[in-house]
């Protein structure tokens, strides 16, 4: 259970006394969530977790304790704090600022969680991200220098903050075969991958993996668990493959990672090629793009341009793959059916070029549209 009690305290700033309600003990029954918030009943507990002067405004732990910093400097970085934020998160927020000038990474990277899961109960979604993306960089900044099992810590911690946040990228970028990495770390990196790529950015609890009881001491047991983002890597590249069978077991690879919906372009990608199966790659025959074209996606198109040559490349080294994808790439980014964005993003009017390609059955050539990046 948890109890409180009123203290008079003395603020360490302006001097003047107040009454403040502080923490006289307080009991979590269940594992923490994923990004180590406390469960019940502690976590009820969080408005009381600071204490703020009523007369001068000083926000601390304790207000009894001296700031380290001078008033004027102190208040600058109050004013800094988001005014937007639900009251409490504003002020966490402001402890947050005044731990990072006094180069308390731990404590900022606390105030900045604190913030954020006050903008999570009060909906506040924005204000939440931007409290996580503020925590991002003191994590990655403190993982550089910390022992072993901080470090494991704090690489828990940013895979959850990077997944919240939305940056996928440097999630899946995170190696699941670092050698520092014990049983229940991989383990829970493994779990966060696996929620990002089903498009899951809500929160979680460490009991959903099965684990000990604040599992952080497996330095012997090996995590057997497949990293999604590897699998998923892999199968995006088999999935634009010209293999029909390659691509059909791709896509049931996929469509198990990940929703179906975030795979559509690549099965209207295979519609493409099974449909046009047989007939030459020109402007006769072109290919029929028109639902692949609203459905592609950034992801969709970089696929595509990973098997791009560029206009030096010697005709003999350019495969049927390379052709299919540069012919389909000319055809998305010319159709009317492509969102703006995508255009603008693809910069598609810029990369557009006529190449001749070598008629395999004639003597003549061939002018088919390709494409090619600019560096």
């Amino acid at each position: 259970m948890s109890t409180s009690g009123v203290v008079h305290v003395r603020c360490a700033t302006c001097g003047a006394q107040s009454e403040q309600v502080a923490i006289r003990s307080a009991s979590a029954f269940d594992e923490p969530d994923l990004d180590f918030r406390p469960s019940e009943m502690l976590r009820s507990t969080m408005g009381m977790w600071l204490m703020r002067c009523p007369h001068c405004g000083y926000v601390v732990d304790d207000i009894h304790k001296r700031p380290r910093l001078r008033r004027r400097e102190l208040w600058a970085l109050y004013e800094r704090a988001d005014d937007a934020l639900p009251e409490l998160a504003h002020m966490f927020h402001q402890r947050a600022l005044h731990c990072e000038r006094i180069r308390d990474k731990s404590g900022a990277i606390r105030a900045y969680l604190c913030a954020a899961w006050v903008c999570d109960d009060a909906g506040d979604n924005m204000g939440a991200k931007r409290m996580r993306t503020a925590c991002v960089m003191l994590v990655k900044r403190r993982m550089k220098r910390c022992g072993r099992r901080k470090w494991r810590l704090c690489t828990q911690l940013l895979a959850d903050l990077l997944r919240r946040t939305g940056n996928i990228q440097a999630l899946r970028a995170m190696n699941t075969d670092d050698r520092r990495l014990d049983f229940a770390t991989r383990e829970l990196l493994v779990f966060q991958k696996a929620l990002a790529e089903k498009d899951d950015f809500a929160a979680h609890c460490r009991d959903e993996i099965d684990l000990e009881s604040y599992d952080d001491f497996f330095e012997k047991k090996t995590s057997v668990a497949h990293d999604p983002s590897l699998a998923l890597a892999e199968c995006l590249k088999q999935a634009v493959l010209i293999d029909d069978d390659i691509r059909a077991k791709a896509l049931d690879a996929l469509d198990e990672l990940r929703p179906r919906e975030m795979n559509r372009p690549y099965h209207e990608y295979d519609g493409v090629l099974l449909l046009h199966r047989g007939l030459p790659i020109d402007e006769e025959y072109p290919f029929r793009t028109k639902e692949l074209a609203q459905a592609a996606n950034e992801e969709f198109l970089d696929m595509l341009e990973s098997h791009v040559v560029s206009s030096s490349t010697l005709r003999e080294k350019v495969t049927l793959q390379n052709e299919i994808c540069m012919a389909m790439l000319y055809q998305i980014y010319t159709s009317p059916y492509l969102p703006v964005e995508l255009k603008n993003y693809a910069s598609a009017q810029k990369r557009l070029y006529v190449m001749c390609m070598d008629d395999l059955f004639t003597d003549d050539s061939s002018r088919i549209g390709f494409v090619e990046p600019q560096g």
